[in-house]
């Protein structure tokens, strides 16, 4: 089975969504799949053996002027990607409102094509009005993508539930959580402080974490707050994007660019804390990538909504931005307050959840039996 594979951007470009993608796109392969991999040629290309990379060509002007990722597809991508569709048998659409998956979603039902869709997340906290064009965007995302797919994967069971509303339930909308790579992101026996020293950062200073892109959603300027309010706190952030934390000037931050995965590994394990203020993005992939090598998250309930983990494996920040900075600072202080062999017993209990919860293989299989029903 060909399957043709549809992302707004390749994972150089440093997104969870297309990371999650290449995972699935290699246990496809390895089922037996031919893999079709088309997404804006804003990025070099992934190198994944049995994975065929379509660049299209494409305009990015959104994202460079307002941070928002929309990538706009002319009309040599549109001939190429009908080409690469017309020649498979399933397509694979990962998010709903993107100009390349729904062009994707439309050919698929002109040429009789089995549709299935990983749909990651739900509209954003934004100003009216982008939140009101992005508002409608989803509701045309879910009534003309979603709604007609043979398939729906929700990477989180709020998501599921966000479109519903818009649809009405559907029996082929499924939660199905994203996995992790036991091979890559696992928990060590050197304790944190021992890893930091390795890494360049004080090992009796509590070190808190931050991974992902540098926009508006992520609520980097809470970050910011914290980092004031504990000077005697380290914290390493991780990423890149239109804002800028290296600007804040402050002694106790260190920013460092996006990284392989095996030394994005070693801060996590070297870490006592993943804090991610954000909201409106589901369940992101870099809490489940933290967990797996032993390290809780500081989030909101939100967010953790977004899975079904257990309430002692994170630590709760509030949902009122006003409050975040004071209250979360007050929350770690508490835990920090804990005896290290209770922080111990909750950065194991965090990797074994991660082991057992989070299999990319059983969510590769689900989406493939969908695939392969709709394709008979």
């Amino acid at each position: 089975m060909r399957v043709a594979l549809v992302t707004h951007f390749y994972p150089a470009h440093g997104g969870g969504v297309e990371q999650v993608a290449a995972q699935l796109a290699r246990r496809m392969v390895a089922a037996g799949c031919e893999v079709v991999w088309c997404a804006s040629d804003c990025d070099e290309p992934p190198v994944l053996q049995g994975v065929v990379a379509r660049p299209m060509r494409s305009f990015n002007g959104v994202e460079r002027a307002s941070g928002l990722p929309y990538p706009i597809w002319g009309a040599t991508s549109t001939a190429e990607l009908a080409r690469v569709i017309r020649g498979s048998q399933a397509v694979h659409v990962h998010d709903c409102i993107y100009m390349g998956s729904l062009l994707a979603a439309w050919l698929a039902r002109r040429h009789g094509k089995t549709l299935v869709v990983t749909q990651h997340i739900g509209p954003k906290p934004l100003p009216w009005l982008p939140g009101l064009m992005l508002g409608l965007a989803y509701r045309l995302g879910a009534r003309q993508v979603l709604a007609k797919a043979d398939g729906v994967a929700f990477i989180s069971p709020t998501g599921r539930r966000h479109f519903e509303q818009i649809t009405g339930p559907l029996p082929h909308y499924h939660y199905v959580a994203n996995g992790v790579d036991p091979a890559v992101f696992h928990a060590t026996s050197p304790g944190p402080a021992a890893l930091r020293v390795e890494l360049g950062f004080d090992p009796a200073r509590p070190l808190m974490l931050f991974v992902g892109r540098f926009v508006a959603t992520k609520r980097l300027p809470l970050l910011r707050e914290m980092a004031l309010a504990r000077p005697d706190w380290q914290w390493c952030v991780i990423g890149h994007g239109p804002e800028q934390p290296q600007a804040w000037g402050l002694a106790n931050v260190r920013v460092l660019s996006p990284m392989p995965q095996h030394t994005l590994r070693s801060c996590y394990q070297a870490a006592d804390l993943l804090v991610l203020p954000s909201e409106g993005e589901g369940f992101p992939l870099v809490v489940q990538e933290a967990m797996a090598c032993g390290l809780p998250a500081c989030i909101s309930a939100d967010v953790a909504a977004g899975s079904a983990m257990p309430r002692a494996l994170w630590l709760e920040l509030p949902a009122v931005a006003a409050e975040v900075a004071r209250q979360g600072v007050r929350t770690i202080d508490a835990w920090l307050a804990g005896s290290a062999a209770q922080r111990q017993s909750q950065r194991e209990a965090c990797a074994r959840h991660a082991t057992e919860a989070w299999q990319w293989d059983a969510a590769a299989q689900s989406h493939l039996k969908w695939m392969r029903r709709g394709s008979t």
